[in-house]
């Protein structure tokens, strides 16, 4: 996204607009700190002021499941009626549309509302007549507008406040930057600079969004990975802008979970999206040149950190249940498992540490202000159409996982797990240029790349095993004994996989090759 801000279209009492924000969130014990910055000094007066918004939906939230909201706000002794959707998200920036109208008092009036794609579904009578509060917003907001740049103007607002619905409430404190003119890429150089003197992370949920959330009384579930729709129009650097932000919003969406929930499908969902953020990177790593290579290196950091957490998730959830059998007679295996929880629990808690601190953080905002400005060097790699960029991507990486695979029976484990990446790497290519290609020849090498990496991952999971163990570093008999009878039960899963290896191999060798043709 490296475009400029959106227009303001007003007809009578209705404004029709396209905003463009970043939002961030800061802790509230430096609130203080953020109203007093002088970088956040305003070109005009800065203005304070109470916003009391409620929010309808219907009680199927029929304007949720749509992505609209529907808010009536009093700002001072006006109310006004506030329509937005039709929006994304891409690198953390939000855009959607807005279309406000000046109300009498606090009731919504569809009536009022223009037509457009975004209000079609509130001109129906039955919607209408079902709306209810589901949500309100009580905040105290200071706004300011800055011109950071020659060219650049920011209004700017911090907010403090609470998100209510029902008696659950949740603390608002943050700060939206809307873009009124300029490139987006402006909204991150002030974002990074405020983030060197206060912590700020990256808030991809609206108030709404939140909202929702308590009115529901649960957390959204973990994001797995969207398709990417790429197109044979795209250039290599568009396709690459598509596919990072794809996998940048997944790691994104579940952030929050692994913060606030023990669902260890949060942290593999996030991770899954960094692994495919990292591939991205590796794929095109040609046409991105070193301007990508501290961006390629903070998610590897990232990807280690979070990477004992899911060993352990893994071991406890999947490997344990399994080998329980085994161990259940053991007069260890009690205080076995205990130690395995215990080491999952100290795993999980370094990886909400991790995701709360200022290197996670401003490292995430520096790249999403990378790819919102990513414009390509104009060099004719970056510009080819994306069709021959993924021919010879694919073509390459398809060679490699070949290379890896020879003599397959005679690879030691260490030599597995490489072959492991290179098959992830070209299932995730697949994926990526999926759309370029023949729908039924790319799904069926997905398919046997997907048995393959699993297997493999198996094979890895109980390779791992060991070192995860030799954490315990007792000299405890029993305990040295119950890990024993744990390694050798997985060293015979890893021989039956082998097995299984094999087949999977050989059905993926015969498969199609698309990009050939």
């Amino acid at each position: 996204m490296s475009g400029s801000a959106g227009g303001r279209r007003k007809t009578g009492d209705t404004a029709v607009a396209t905003e463009i924000e970043l939002k961030l969130r800061f802790p509230p014990k430096h609130l203080r700190e953020v109203l007093a910055l002088p970088l956040l000094a305003p070109a005009r007066r800065a203005v304070t002021r109470k916003l009391a918004a409620t929010y309808f939906d219907t009680p199927a939230l029929d304007l949720s499941l749509r992505h609209i909201a529907l808010r009536v706000r009093r700002e001072g002794r006006r109310w006004v009626q506030a329509v937005k959707g039709g929006g994304s998200t891409a690198s953390g920036v939000h855009q959607r549309l807005e279309i406000e109208t000046t109300l009498n008092d606090r009731h919504p009036d569809l009536s009022l509302l223009p037509r457009h794609p975004v209000t079609r579904i509130l001109k129906s009578k039955k919607i209408a007549e079902s709306l209810l509060p589901v949500l309100r917003t009580e905040i105290t907001r200071s706004l300011r507008l800055l011109e950071p740049a020659p060219g650049v103007l920011v209004e700017l607002a911090i907010d403090r406040g609470f998100i209510h619905s029902g008696r659950r409430r949740e603390p608002v404190c943050e700060i939206e930057l809307e873009l009124k003119s300029g490139p987006v890429s402006a909204l991150f150089d002030l974002a990074q600079q405020l983030a060197e003197v206060v912590p700020l992370a990256l808030e991809h949920r609206s108030k709404a969004e939140r909202g929702y959330a308590l009115f529901r009384g649960k957390a959204a579930l973990p994001v797995k990975a969207a398709p990417v729709m790429l197109t044979r129009e795209m250039t290599a650097g568009q396709a690459f802008r598509e596919i990072a932000g794809v996998a940048l919003a997944q790691v994104h969406a579940n952030e929050h979970g692994v913060m606030h929930s023990t669902d260890p499908e949060y942290l593999h969902q996030m991770r899954v999206g960094i692994r495919r953020l990292r591939s991205a990177f590796s794929l095109f790593r040609d046409e991105l040149g070193e301007a990508a290579a501290v961006h390629a290196t903070g998610l590897r950091s990232i990807a280690g950190a979070l990477g004992p957490a899911r060993d352990w998730d893994v071991f406890v959830t999947e490997t344990l249940p399994m080998v329980r059998p085994a161990l259940a007679a053991h007069v260890a295996a009690e205080a076995f498992e205990q130690f395995c929880r215990r080491q999952q629990q100290a795993a999980r808690a370094k990886s909400k540490k991790l995701i709360k601190s200022n290197t996670y953080n401003e490292s995430m905002i520096a790249l999403s202000g990378w790819l919102a400005a990513l414009g390509g060097d104009g060099n004719a790699a970056w510009q080819q159409p994306v069709r021959d960029c993924a021919v010879q991507i694919l073509a390459a990486r398809h060679a490699r996982v070949l290379k890896r695979g020879r003599r397959l029976e005679q690879r030691p484990a260490a030599e597995l797990h490489r072959l492991r990446i290179a098959v992830k790497q070209l299932r995730y290519a697949t994926e990526f240029f999926a759309t370029l290609f023949a729908e039924r020849g790319m799904a069926t090498l997905r398919d046997r790349l997907v048995l393959l990496q699993d297997i493999l991952g198996r094979i890895n999971d109980a390779a791992a095993v060991q070192s995860l163990l030799n954490a315990a570093a007792t000299d405890d008999r029993e305990f040295i004994a119950a890990t024993g009878i744990v390694t050798g039960w997985c060293e015979a899963r890893a021989a039956a996989e082998r097995r299984a290896l094999q087949n999977a191999w050989r059905r993926f060798r015969a498969a199609p090759r698309p990009w050939q043709k």
